[in-house]
C-alpha cells in the first residue's frame, strides 16, 4: 500500500507548530496510509490532517485567487487577472517560502511540474512523483502521497468537483491516480482502489501520460506518449468517467481502415501504423463544449517509406465534441511527417477583432516557428496559408507529400545563417555542416540534412500566454539548428539493429550518447546487467519502459550494449529499405553555443488581428555566457496578469525573469538553485500574491533540483 505521511515542512521563513525554525533536514513522523502527530494516537489521525487542512486555507474573502486548472484555466491562456504585483513594484518581489519536495532521479533528474491552488493550498509533485499539499501561504507541508511508482516526467495536476466530493488526479507513468485533496489518501471508488491503467484495451507498447488531462463536466479526458519508432502504440483520445474511471468514448487519430482519413494510407499500411499521439496538453472550449486536440507524428519519425500517403490524422489540430468524441473539424500542418514535427505545445483559445467583429479563435504555435489562427467553430483559418513544395528523397520507398501548408505568419527564422560570434566558431561549424543539405524541406538523407529551428522548435510543450486586455499573444521559441542523419539497420534480425531501432535515436548509433540520452560505452561494467535490463523493462527518468520487447529483442540490446566496439562496428550492414534515426543533434560551436547567428531564443508579442509583432526581444542565456544577451533554448512557459508582466522561467542560466508587457522590458529578476523548466502560477493567498516556480533543472547540463520557489512582496 502506498504510504502517505502528513509533515510540517518549510524552509527559509518554515516554522514549527512551536515558532522555531525547522533544520534544514526535513523532519516527518509516518504512519502506512495515514499521518501522525508526534505522540499522537492513531484514532487522532484523521483529525489531525483535517485540521491541518483546515486551518491551511485562511480566510480571506474575495480576495484570494485561486490557479485551479493547469495553464490558468481550460483554454490553456495562462493569464491572470491579478494586479497587486504590478510594473512599479515588481522590482522588490523577494522570496517568501521555498519547499523541498523530495528525492531526484538521479543526476539527470527533471521536474517540470506546473502545481494547482484551491482554497489556500497548493498541489504539486516531486521529481519522483510523489503528491504533497502546501498551505499555499506560508509553504508549510499538510500531506504527502508517494505512489510508489517510478518517477517521470508529469507537467501538471487535475481537480475535479464531484458529487461525492472533490478529487485529485495525476498520472505516473501510464497509472491515473485519484486522491482525496483533504487528506492524500487514495480516492477508493476510482478505477482499483484509486488507480486507473490507461494502456489502451488489447494493446501494448511503450505508454505515458506526460500531460495532464482535460475536466469536462464528469469526465477526463486523455491523450499519452508513446516511442517514435516502429512498436509505437497508435493514437488515440479517449474520456473516462471522473466518478468511476469507465471509459465513455474514444478517437482513433491513427484511423481504422473503415474511418475518414483512412484514404490517406496507403492499402495495408494502417495495419501497423502507429503515433499520431496526443503527448502535450489540450485545450477546451467549455461553453462550446469543444476540445482542441494537438497531435504527433506517425512512426517511424524519420523514415515513411512504409507509411506512404499523409497519414491523417498525424500532425494535425483536431476539434472533438468533449461529450461525444465525434469530429467537427481538422487541420493537418505538416502531410508524411518525416522531420519529427508533431504538435509539441497545447493550443491557446484567443479572441481577436477583424472589421469590428470579435471572433473566438484557437491559436496554435508549432516547431517550425509557425503561428497557426483558426475560427474556433469552423476550423477556417485567419492568416494565409501558403503552400510551400518540398524536395524528393533519395531513399527507397520514401515520397514526401508535393507540398506542405505553411501559415504566412512565422515567429521565427526560416533559415540557418552561420555564426558570426568568432572566426574560431565560424570554422569549427562550418566544418560540421560542410556536406549537409541546407535547402527548405530537404529530407532526412544518409548524409545528413540541417533543418532550422531543430529538433526542439520554435515552440515547445510550454505554450502562448494570452493577454485579453490587447489581444496579444505571448510565445517564448528556440532558434537553433538541427542535424538530423539516417543509417542503414543491418540485415534481417541482429543485436545492433534492434538498438538501432529502440535505441539509437537518443543514445546515438555508436553508443557515444545524444542531448536526449547519456552514452551507453561500458554501461553494463558500471551498473550491472541486472541494473540495465531493469531499466531496459520499466524505464528511468526520461526514458520510458520498453516491457513491449520480447525477450530475444531485449536479449539482443543488452548483447550489443556488452559487446566491444570493434565487434559492434563488424556487423554487416542491411540491404532491405529500413532506416534509423542517428540521434537527435544540434548544430554547436566550439563553445557548445549554437552555430546560428543569435538571437539564440526569443520572447515575443504577437499582435493576433495581423500576425504582426508588437515587440520581439532576444530571451534568456546560456551558464558562463550571460553577458552575450544572445538568448537561448527555453522549456516551459509564460505566465501574464493584469498587473503588466509576464512571468517566465524556461531557460538554462536558472533565472526567473518579470518582463513590461508592453514592451518586453526586463523589469526584475530572481536566480533560482536549478533551471526552471516548467511554467509558473500566480496567486493570492491570505491578501498577499505569489509567484512561484518548480525549479528541476537537470536538462542540458546539471544542477537538477526539487525545489518550489514563492515570491511575493514584503509584507507590510
Amino acid at each position: 500500500m502506498p504510504e502517505t505521511s502528513a509533515r510540517t515542512v518549510h524552509r527559509g521563513n518554515a516554522a514549527t507548530a512551536g515558532g522555531s525554525p525547522m533544520p534544514e533536514t526535513r523532519a516527518r513522523t509516518a504512519q502506512r496510509g495515514h499521518a501522525a502527530a508526534a505522540g499522537g494516537s492513531p484514532d487522532a489521525v484523521g483529525l489531525f490532517v483535517l485540521a491541518a487542512f483546515a486551518l491551511a486555507a485562511p480566510d480571506a474573502g474575495a480576495q484570494d485567487t485561486d490557479w485551479p486548472v493547469y495553464l490558468g484555466d481550460a483554454g490553456r491562456s495562462h493569464y491572470s487577472a491579478l494586479d497587486q504585483i504590478d510594473r512599479g513594484n515588481v522590482h522588490e518581489l523577494e522570496v517568501a517560502w521555498t519547499y523541498d519536495s523530495g528525492e531526484l532521479r538521479g543526476s539527470r533528474s527533471t521536474m517540470y511540474t506546473s502545481p494547482l491552488v484551491i482554497d489556500g493550498v497548493l498541489y504539486g509533485l516531486s521529481p519522483r512523483l510523489v503528491a504533497f499539499a502546501l498551505d499555499a501561504a506560508t509553504g508549510d507541508e499538510l500531506w504527502r502521497h508517494d505512489p510508489g511508482l517510478p518517477g517521470a516526467a508529469q507537467r501538471g495536476l487535475m481537480w475535479w468537483d464531484g458529487d461525492g466530493g472533490p478529487r485529485l488526479f495525476y498520472t505516473a507513468g501510464r497509472i491515473l491516480i485519484a486522491l482525496d485533496p483533504a487528506t492524500g489518501e487514495p480516492a477508493e471508488a476510482f478505477g482499483d482502489a484509486g488507480r486507473l491503467d490507461l494502456m489502451p484495451f488489447g494493446e501494448s507498447g511503450p505508454m505515458t501520460v506526460t500531460a495532464p488531462g482535460v475536466v469536462f463536466e464528469d469526465r477526463l479526458v486523455f491523450g499519452f506518449s508513446t516511442s517514435e519508432s516502429d512498436g509505437a502504440l497508435p493514437g488515440s483520445i479517449r474520456a473516462f468517467d471522473a466518478g468511476t474511471g469507465d471509459l465513455e468514448w474514444q478517437f482513433h487519430s491513427i484511423p481504422r481502415p473503415d474511418d475518414p482519413g483512412a484514404e490517406t494510407w496507403a492499402p495495408g499500411s494502417l495495419e501497423n501504423a502507429g503515433g499520431a499521439n496526443t503527448w502535450t496538453a489540450m485545450a477546451l472550449d467549455e461553453e462550446r463544449g469543444l476540445l482542441f486536440v494537438p497531435t504527433g507524428s506517425a512512426t517511424p519519425d524519420f523514415y515513411g517509406g512504409r507509411r506512404p500517403g499523409d497519414n491523417l490524422y498525424a500532425n494535425c489540430l483536431l476539434a472533438l465534441d468533449a461529450r461525444t468524441g465525434e469530429l467537427r473539424w481538422h487541420f493537418q500542418v505538416v502531410r508524411h511527417d518525416i522531420w519529427d514535427r508533431d504538435l509539441p505545445a497545447p493550443p491557446t483559445l484567443v479572441e481577436l477583432e477583424r472589421d469590428g467583429t470579435v471572433i473566438d479563435a484557437v491559436a496554435l504555435t508549432t516547431k517550425s516557428g509557425h503561428l497557426y489562427v483558426f475560427d474556433r467553430d469552423t476550423g477556417e483559418s485567419l492568416y494565409d496559408i501558403v503552400e510551400e513544395e518540398t524536395l524528393p528523397s533519395e531513399l527507397p520507398g520514401e515520397v514526401p507529400a508535393p507540398t506542405e501548408p505553411v501559415s504566412a505568419v512565422a515567429v521565427t527564422r526560416q533559415a540557418f545563417e552561420l555564426t558570426t560570434r568568432s572566426p574560431e566558431a565560424a570554422a569549427h561549424v562550418q566544418e560540421i555542416i560542410r556536406d549537409f543539405d541546407l535547402r527548405p524541406w530537404a529530407p532526412p538523407t544518409l548524409d545528413g540534412t540541417l533543418f532550422f529551428p531543430g529538433y526542439d522548435g520554435g515552440a515547445e510543450w510550454g505554450g502562448s500566454a494570452f493577454d485579453p486586455g490587447t489581444n496579444r499573444l505571448i510565445v517564448n521559441m528556440s532558434e537553433i539548428g538541427g542535424i538530423l542523419q539516417l543509417y542503414e539497420i543491418p540485415v534481417g534480425f541482429s543485436d545492433g539493429g534492434v538498438y538501432a531501432e529502440h535505441c539509437g535515436s537518443c543514445h546515438g548509433p555508436d553508443l557515444e550518447g545524444t542531448e536526449n540520452g547519456p552514452g551507453l560505452d561500458g554501461v553494463i561494467d558500471r551498473l550491472g546487467r541486472t541494473e540495465v535490463e531493469t531499466i531496459l523493462r520499466e524505464g528511468r527518468g526520461r526514458m520510458p519502459p520498453f516491457g513491449h520487447l520480447g525477450e530475444i529483442e531485449r536479449r539482443g540490446v543488452l548483447r550489443h550494449l556488452a559487446a566491444p566496439a570493434a565487434s559492434r562496428a563488424a556487423e554487416t550492414p542491411s540491404t532491405e529499405v529500413r532506416y534509423a534515426h542517428g540521434g537527435y543533434r544540434w548544430v554547436r560551436d566550439q563553445d557548445g553555443l549554437p552555430g546560428n547567428t543569435p538571437p539564440w531564443g526569443t520572447l515575443t508579442s504577437v499582435d493576433l488581428a495581423t500576425g504582426e509583432f508588437d515587440w520581439q526581444v532576444p530571451f534568456g542565456g546560456y551558464p558562463g555566457h550571460d553577458d552575450l544577451g544572445y538568448g537561448s533554448e527555453s522549456y516551459g512557459g509564460p505566465v501574464v496578469t493584469a498587473g503588466g508582466i509576464v512571468f517566465i522561467a524556461a531557460t538554462p542560466d536558472r533565472k526567473l525573469r518579470a518582463v513590461d508587457v508592453r514592451n518586453g522590458e526586463e523589469l526584475w529578476r530572481a536566480e533560482l538553485p536549478a533551471a526552471g523548466f516548467s511554467t509558473p502560477v500566480t496567486y493570492t493567498a491570505g491578501g498577499r500574491q505569489f509567484v512561484v516556480i518548480a525549479a528541476g533543472g537537470g536538462r542540458m547540463g546539471p544542477p537538477s533540483g526539487s525545489e518550489y520557489l514563492a515570491f511575493s512582496l514584503p509584507e507590510e
